[in-house]
């Protein structure tokens, strides 16, 4: 239900609104008269007005001086004037506070009501917008005073690495980080990607906003089971859900389930994300399940808002970790020689293993648990730089290890070559990258006005969400900030070197809004674009 306001120093004109009009038969739950801007203030802090239907020309204050004080205190009310002066300078006026319509005395009834339903639109767009407003406000504070838990530290830990975790320590875990696992506890992970923000916003508010995002996540997912939603070090978003026996959720719930967030996604957070669905595995599996879904992730070029399941994707597994720990390998040391693209000291190191283990009696068993172990070794390294490991190693990879695991001298042989074709891999991808840049930044020059993440990622022929993180990795900078950089520079010259309207400018780089365009433009600039010109464009 909504509240109506006439303000009027004509008692029988506000009279005449009130009870002319049967206001509560078209959603009103009330509708209130003044007769000066005093006593309209007065009502307004005690009542919330949704719309304002005011005369102009009143003793004392008039209406554009109350419609301006709604404008800082109450900037959702809808305002309409009604005035007995069809004067040009009034209007000009009424436009710039911002007024809905303007509306000369006397006006019938029925065009009254047009124009209010009108304004009801208006009512409940600034209502959805103050909701939301609200919640960002609410989460932002909570991400900005909310540190990372106990929880998400670990799993972080998990899925890096860092430490690693088995169905034989699950008391221990329990004890030691307070997480409600049991001895058949298996772990289900799903992959949240944004691909698209819906609108303009900065860094920092898309940090917030993938906070929330993740909150959301939690709520829908995580109603009827345990666990936890977190980011892990290389920026996805992951849902970690626990499974106690065979108490897992079957596909046709995951599938509603991740269906109804991305259409809430959509709706309310205003951008559109793919869900990336693992299989309920035991703890010493995770890792496993993780780099799939990244690798799910980054081979989808073409589709977005999908709900993919690992169990339909064609990618070759890898055997449970427990079966991959090698203790010849120096995993840190390695995977650091590796990342810097240093290759003669990788080289010297796998062969003194080999020449230890040429020493040592080698199992059947043990060569397919180092082969297995130095391939982790390249998909660790290359999904930290956000690499297809398919890309990187080919797509004969079942073949490699029939052929590596034959013998000692077959796996060295094997082992050789795949490490000197990552690191020849990781010195060309680095140039290509500088190129790829190369081209977002000229392509986003030439499409100033209609440019989104969507076209640029088609134009280089790379998935969206991994063009972000790359563009990021290379500029220090993220994508949208750039693009809103190219923007404003490419203003400030339009309005120093050539007499274009303000308007103009700003349609032509792709703002409907100038008011918005002028808010971008001092927050980027520190002045307004009217300053700017003024200021500048006598010097050149």
């Amino acid at each position: 239900m909504f509240n109506l306001l006439v303000v009027d120093d004509e008692v029988f004109a506000v009279q005449a609104i009130l009870q002319g009009i049967d206001w509560t038969a078209h959603g009103f739950n009330g509708a209130y008269g003044a007769g000066d801007v005093d006593e309209a203030k007065e009502l307004l802090s005690r009542i919330p007005i949704d719309i304002l239907l005011c005369d102009i020309d009143m003793p004392g204050s008039n209406g554009l001086e109350l419609a301006e004080w709604l404008n800082k205190m109450y900037p959702w009310v809808v305002t309409i004037f009604l005035t007995g002066h069809a004067n040009f300078t009034y209007a000009q006026q009424a436009i710039h506070v911002g007024s809905f319509e303007y509306l000369l005395k006397p006006v019938k009834h029925e065009q009254l009501l047009q124009v209010v339903n009108r304004a009801l639109d208006q009512v409940k767009i600034n209502r959805e917008m103050r909701d939301f407003n609200e919640t960002y406000k609410t989460n932002s504070k909570l991400w900005i005073a909310k540190r990372p838990v106990l929880h998400e530290h670990f799993w972080q830990d998990v899925l890096s690495e860092r430490i690693y975790p088995s169905t034989q320590n699950i008391s221990e875990l329990h004890d030691s980080y307070q997480l409600p696992l049991m001895k058949d506890s298996r772990i289900l992970l799903i992959l949240l990607s944004v691909e698209q923000w819906l609108k303009e916003i900065t860094q920092r508010d898309e940090d917030i906003m993938e906070y929330v995002l993740r909150n959301a996540a939690a709520e829908l997912f995580l109603h009827n089971f345990q666990g936890a939603v977190i980011q892990d070090q290389n920026g996805f978003n992951l849902i970690v859900m626990y499974v106690q026996g065979d108490k897992a959720p079957s596909r046709e719930e995951l599938s509603a389930i991740c269906q109804k967030y991305l259409e809430a996604c959509s709706h309310y957070f205003f951008c559109s994300l793919s869900c990336y669905v693992g299989e309920a595995v035991p703890i010493d599996q995770i890792t496993q399940t993780y780099h799939l879904l990244i690798e799910m992730e980054h081979n989808n070029v073409t589709h977005t808002k999908v709900i993919r399941f690992q169990k339909d994707d064609q990618s070759q597994n890898l055997p449970p970790l427990s079966q991959r720990v090698t203790l010849l390998i120096e995993w840190s040391e390695w995977a650091g020689l590796l990342e810097m693209g240093k290759k003669e000291e990788l080289l010297s190191r796998i062969d003194d293993m080999f020449a230890e283990l040429d020493n040592n009696t080698v199992n059947a068993e043990a060569l397919e648990s180092l082969y297995y172990s130095l391939l982790h070794l390249i998909y660790h390294v290359a999904h930290k730089k956000g690499w297809s490991v398919q890309e990187l190693l080919g797509s004969k990879r079942g073949a490699d290890r029939i052929e590596a695991i034959r013998s000692l001298g077959h796996l060295r042989k094997w082992a050789t070559r795949i490490i000197g074709m990552a690191i020849e891999f990781i010195h060309s991808h680095e140039k290509e990258s500088s190129v790829v840049i190369g081209k977002v930044k000229q392509y986003i020059r030439g499409h100033l006005k209609d440019v989104t993440r969507m076209d640029i990622a088609a134009y280089v022929y790379l998935n969206s969400a991994y063009l972000s993180r790359l563009f990021k990795k290379e500029t220090g900078q993220s994508l949208l900030d750039y693009i809103i950089h190219e923007k404003m520079d490419q203003s400030k010259i339009m309005l120093t070197e050539s007499n274009m309207r303000i308007n103009d400018i700003c349609e032509s780089i792709g703002y409907d809004n100038v008011s918005h365009f002028g808010k971008m433009f001092k927050k980027q600039v520190g002045i307004s674009p009217q300053e700017y010109r003024k200021r500048y464009q006598q010097l050149t």
